[in-house]
């Protein structure tokens, strides 16, 4: 072991009692998800471990862990000291092992606890497992099961989407959630960060994007990701193009504004507003060219970057002149949605040259004559412009965000909405082949469209929008473990009444950790604009 651990010491105190020692106690605790193989090797002893935890480890890489670990025990309230050893045989032994798959994890325990792992987040998975199994005994003894353990997750994607741009968020509040995050065993954190509403990426090319008082700086970004790295998580920054896209008309109309007065309806008949940049200007392609290098330098440590390009009021390009242009040059016939298509292709060739993968919401259709590439990754979450076994079929990867059960929406009732978020039992009943929706428009609303397990849905993700900072942690704390569970683990481990009971006690675990007890209704929330069943009610009703 290099001498940097040697002298790295947190605390050092001497006691008597240096080593773990068996004693009589029935293990309680439950790890969620539920662990891929779990043994007890006794159903009546554990471990007490010695006032003085040492640790080993394998590489200097690993230390973090360590420290996080110790901070979470602080938290638990359980004042243990730390120090680090060169001997295999400590209290907790922490090793990377390159024959296990990057993401499997291992804990054993006799006298002591060996943890090893495929990678780095591999081996903060199972220090996190750790967490869930230990127990306080009394004040004094803290307990781990006589245990061995083999696990891994089923989806390598298991994301949470956080809503910045529409719904302001501290630092502080964002730190628990990528805990929360953590605790549950997600690696993904997709983060919306631009909207009609604001626009929160500190951009230096484009500085009046970022919207005043609504915005973070690039200190506090950079910060965010390197917090997130530490524990498991690797943030996903979302730019929102073409549409979802007034800020950028109205802070450089002179770039990015299409030429036209009349933008059309909405999809209710109202007037549309201009929220879609001119994707038929090469200056426009030149601009996002500058700001997406903005972007992948703050969030280094992410192999996607998502352009959102969903919902984008197309047909308010019809006419435009530099539009128009463009779809002469392309060859595209004049059809406005073919532009579009050309825009996705554009945007991908430029992620690409980055050394990045394009991740984008379900927007495109089928039908189309230019080919949207297959190697890029699409969120299914309306199951309305496209269908979830058509995108299969085609040859795409997905990740499902199927509105129902994982939408989870704090709109205000101002809107024509109501919370509309789904309890626990719901989620648990949901599987990462499947997408539902509510809207009574979409094919998956009559009924829930299944599709046979294929590796090309490589995961999910559960979307938090419009949530307020303060709401946020009451409405996902419950919501997002029961989420993970049937991801990590696709086929049921366990019946939902024993699950939730298990969650009940992680949950105590979760409150410690995050400094945050709240917890929403858990109730199913509805739009008031239709039933419930997606069937819409007339006004008059």
């Amino acid at each position: 072991m290099k001498n940097s651990i040697i002298t790295f010491l947190i605390i050092l105190i001497l006691g008597c009692n240096q080593t773990p020692v068996q004693i009589s106690h029935t293990p309680q605790n439950k790890i969620i998800p539920t662990p891929k193989e779990i043994n007890y090797l006794s159903n009546k002893m554990s471990l007490k471990l010695p006032r003085d935890i040492k640790i080993y480890l394998s590489e200097d890489s690993l230390m973090p862990i360590a420290t996080i670990f110790m901070d979470q025990l602080n938290l638990l309230g359980i004042e243990y000291s730390l120090s680090y050893d060169i001997a295999t045989n400590s209290t907790i032994s922490l090793v990377l092992d390159d024959t296990l798959e990057v993401e499997e994890h291992r804990i054993s325990t006799d006298q002591n606890i060996i943890i090893s792992g495929g990678s780095y987040n591999a081996i903060s998975a199972a220090m996190t497992s750790v967490l869930h199994l230990l127990e306080k005994n009394g004040e004094d003894d803290i307990l781990f099961p006589l245990v061995k353990i083999r696990d891994f997750p089923d989806a390598s994607y298991r994301g949470l989407l956080i809503d910045l741009a529409r719904r302001w968020h501290t630092i502080e509040t964002l730190k628990k959630l990528i805990d929360l995050s953590a605790f549950y065993k997600l690696n993904y954190m997709q983060l919306h960060l631009t909207d009609d509403q604001s626009f929160t990426f500190p951009s230096k090319a484009y500085p009046k994007l970022a919207t005043k008082d609504s915005h973070y700086s690039k200190e506090e970004l950079v910060d965010l990701v390197d917090y997130s790295k530490l524990r498991g998580i690797t943030l996903i920054p979302e730019i929102d193009i073409p549409g979802h896209s007034k800020k950028f008309i109205e802070t450089y109309p002179e770039i990015f504004s299409p030429k036209l007065k009349d933008w059309g309806k909405n999809m209710w008949g109202g007037d549309a507003i201009n929220n879609v940049i001119n994707i038929g200007s090469e200056e426009v392609y030149a601009a996002i060219d500058i700001l997406l290098d903005e972007v992948i330098e703050v969030f280094h440590t992410s192999p996607y970057i998502h352009i959102g390009a969903d919902e984008a009021t197309i047909d308010n390009l019809e006419g435009d002149p530099l539009a128009e242009a463009m779809m002469k040059k392309e060859n595209l016939g004049g059809d406005v949605h073919e532009l579009y298509r050309h825009f996705i292709v554009r945007m991908n060739e430029m992620v690409k040259s980055k050394n990045k993968i394009m991740c984008i919401w379900e927007g495109f259709k089928r039908e189309g004559k230019v080919q949207i590439p297959k190697d890029i990754i699409v969120f299914e979450f309306e199951s309305l412009y496209n269908l979830p076994n058509h995108l299969v079929e085609d040859g795409y990867t997905l990740v499902n965000t199927s509105w129902v059960p994982l939408y989870v929406v704090g709109t205000g009732i101002e809107g024509g909405w109501i919370p509309r978020k789904w309890e626990p039992k719901k989620i648990y009943s949901w599987n990462m082949w499947q997408w539902d929706h509510y809207y009574y428009k979409s094919p998956a609303s009559k009924k829930p469209i299944q599709l046979d397990k294929t590796p090309q849905v490589i995961g999910a993700q559960m979307c938090a929008w419009e949530q307020t900072d303060e709401g946020e942690i009451p409405s996902l704390r419950k919501r997002v473990p029961t989420f993970v569970e049937r991801i990590w683990n696709t086929d049921y481990k366990l019946p939902f009444e024993e699950f939730y009971t298990n969650l009940d006690k992680s949950d105590h675990r979760l409150t410690a950790i995050i400094r945050n007890s709240e917890q929403d209704s858990l109730l199913v929330g509805y739009n008031i604009l239709d039933d419930g069943n997606g069937v819409p009610i007339k006004a008059e009703d």
